[in-house]
Formats: structure tokens, C-alpha cells, sequence
């Protein structure tokens, strides 16, 4: 009897750390479009433009309400320096049985990630003014991003 018990629990224990576990993704290089104003600087003149995101390899952890992502150059380009990668920390992301999403603002910028489970894939809304500039044409900048991932 004792020993049912004593493996019961084991078991018990065994399993709740397997769900204690973070979940790890690796993302493949993720493609994107930010705007740009044409050469008329007016906000009509607004045109998507690919961005070149071919050294880009985002990665993300997830750990119950915790939602991790590292993004930025971590493949070094022919004739470029090293790796320059940023990893982001919300301790409390907004979780959903379908996703999990954090935000990030600072003086000049706000970027929104949001991971879902389904398709497993990572999206990256960045917003930002070009800095504090004299430049009364100075606009906004926005851009999007996706990327697919997979578990490690």
C-alpha cells in the first residue's frame, strides 16, 4: 500500500515538473514591410518597403504569464560586425488560450510581440518617431513583422 502511495506521488511530482517546463522556440528569419515617406515628405506619399531581415533569427521562451523574446542580429553578415541582439523580459504578459502578447514603450518607440500557439508564429508591431529632430517632415515610423517558429 505504502509503496502504491509512495509512486503516486512520485508520479505527481514528475509531472508537474514536466509542466513547470518553459516552453523554447526558434524562429526562422522573419519577414517584413515598414512605411516610408516618399520624397514629397507629405503623409500621402506614405509607401511599404521590404525590410531586410536576413540575419535576423528571433527566439522566444515562454514560462506561464512570462514571455521572453530576443530579436536582433545574432547571424554576423559578410563584412559586418557580430551579433546584436535584445532580449525583452515581460513578467506579466497577457495570456490567452490562443496567444501571448507584451508591450514595450520608451520616449521614442512602442513595439507590441504577441506569440501564438496554434500556428506558432511571432509578430512584431513597432511604432516610433524618428527621434527628436527639427525636421518638421519627420514622420512616424511603423513596421510589421512575422515570423514562424518552432519548438526546441
Amino acid at each position: 500500500m505504502w509503496r502504491s502511495v509512495g509512486c503516486l506521488l512520485l508520479f505527481l511530482a514528475a509531472t508537474s515538473a514536466a509542466i513547470a517546463e518553459p516552453s523554447r522556440f526558434t524562429c526562422d528569419t522573419p519577414r517584413g514591410k515598414r512605411v516610408e515617406l516618399g520624397p514629397s515628405g507629405k503623409g500621402g506619399d506614405a509607401h511599404w518597403i521590404d525590410d531586410d531581415l536576413d540575419t535576423v533569427r528571433p527566439a522566444v521562451v515562454i514560462d506561464g504569464d512570462t514571455f521572453t523574446v530576443t530579436w536582433g542580429t545574432s547571424v554576423a553578415a559578410e563584412g559586418k560586425g557580430g551579433a546584436k541582439l535584445t532580449t525583452y523580459v515581460f513578467a506579466a504578459a497577457r495570456r490567452t488560450a490562443a496567444s501571448i502578447f507584451a508591450t514595450r514603450t520608451d520616449d521614442t518607440t512602442a513595439e507590441i510581440f504577441r506569440f501564438y500557439f496554434g500556428d506558432r508564429s511571432l509578430y512584431k508591431l513597432t511604432s516610433r518617431l524618428g527621434g527628436p529632430s527639427a525636421d518638421t517632415k519627420a514622420a512616424p515610423f511603423v513596421a510589421t513583422y512575422l515570423a514562424t517558429c518552432r519548438q526546441e
